[in-house]
């Protein structure tokens, strides 16, 4: 461990890979093309069948790889943070990219201020042949705090698991290896409840949506997931701890992912949670009141609310039909003079 030196932290990237390729090698690039290289890269092959272990035995230092049978994305993660001798560690999932001064921008960060445990950035979201189609704080509006996090988070996830933390900070913790889904919700959770949090406002990382993502093929179930992190919320001390106002904006966000999976009865519970709570908060009272015109009328308004928000994410359709939306509405603008075609494996430039 270098903590007592802060200049001279060493970072260990881990990118958990099974089946994927198509993206592994620019994931892996991506990660070796930083102004400042990591001390390792560490890929977890968790069991891949399709050509994965060939494409990765091509690299040697700082990449390392670990094959192990397939036991999942959390147990992957842990595999890699068990083999970690960096100060730092930076997720990376295998199909997403990093831009190049992604690991020297946040390493700064933490090692200027010791005090800090986790880094997280903005992203640009690509589609699967790797075209950029917007800045991921547009489509999915909202705060991104910095320093205590825990009552935001309580209400949503607004940082992915591409972020940077303070090996040390991390106690023990690691991903949960019975969760499919939400994983590292989870995790900003319980580091949440003793951790400060730093947001940098700079798109350092390429998000990819693609049919295979499991946030795209199983929506329901990353929903029952973030509600089984948010049920863990609220069952931790530190919940109590939050304002009335902070506690019941929680339990409303809770109640609208119950409405959104058709459980009116279960969402309302949670609105008049809410406005128990503090009587004066609007968004319970309305809430409240619109839930008693039924699921559909609850849907839609909850729907509209977040479109006028600007929330693309939190419609109906689901986070593939968004990402077509924009790529076929920058296909139909007219291009600009610089614009060159997609490629699958893109390189990402410094103005990222």
């Amino acid at each position: 461990m270098q903590d007592h030196d802060p200049s001279r932290l060493s970072i260990s990237v881990i990118i958990p890979t099974y089946n994927r390729a198509t993206f592994i090698q620019a994931a892996v690039d991506s990660a070796l093309n930083q102004t400042r290289v990591p001390l390792e890269i560490i890929v977890v092959d968790d069991g891949s069948t399709d050509g994965t272990h060939r494409l990765l035995s091509a690299y040697g230092a700082p990449v390392r790889v670990i094959r192990q049978p397939n036991c999942g994305r959390s147990a992957a993660r842990n595999t890699g943070l068990r083999a970690a001798r960096g100060d730092l560690i930076l997720f990376l999932d295998s199909d997403d990219l990093l831009a190049p001064r992604c690991i020297e921008r946040c390493a700064r960060v933490l090692e200027q201020d010791t005090d800090l445990s986790v880094v997280y950035t903005d992203a640009h979201v690509m589609d699967a042949g790797g075209r950029i189609v917007g800045r991921y704080s547009q489509i999915l509006r909202g705060r991104r705090p910095s320093g205590n996090v825990f009552d935001e988070l309580a209400r949503r996830c607004f940082l992915t698991v591409s972020s940077m933390v303070r090996r040390s900070c991390l106690a023990g913790d690691v991903f949960e290896e019975g969760m499919e889904h939400c994983e590292d919700y989870d995790l900003w959770r319980r580091l949440a409840a003793r951790c400060r949090f730093q947001f940098v406002d700079e798109p350092l990382l390429c998000y990819r949506f693609h049919d295979g993502m499991t946030v795209a093929s199983e929506y329901s179930k990353t929903l029952e997931s973030e509600i089984e992190v948010q049920r863990r919320f609220m069952a931790m001390p530190e919940f109590a701890g939050l304002t009335r106002r902070q506690r019941a904006r929680a339990y409303c966000a809770h109640g609208i992912k119950h409405a959104m999976l058709d459980r009116t009865d279960v969402a309302r519970r949670h609105f008049r949670n809410a406005v128990r709570t503090h009587p004066g908060y609007l968004g319970g009272l309305l809430l409240s009141g619109i839930s008693l015109f039924g699921a559909r009328f609850l849907r839609y308004t909850i729907v509209k609310r977040r479109q006028l928000a600007g929330n693309r994410l939190g419609t109906h359709a689901g986070p593939l039909a968004v990402v077509r939306g924009l790529c076929t509405s920058q296909t139909n603008a007219p291009p600009a003079p610089d614009d060159s075609e997609p490629v699958a494996r893109p390189v990402l430039s410094e103005t990222l």
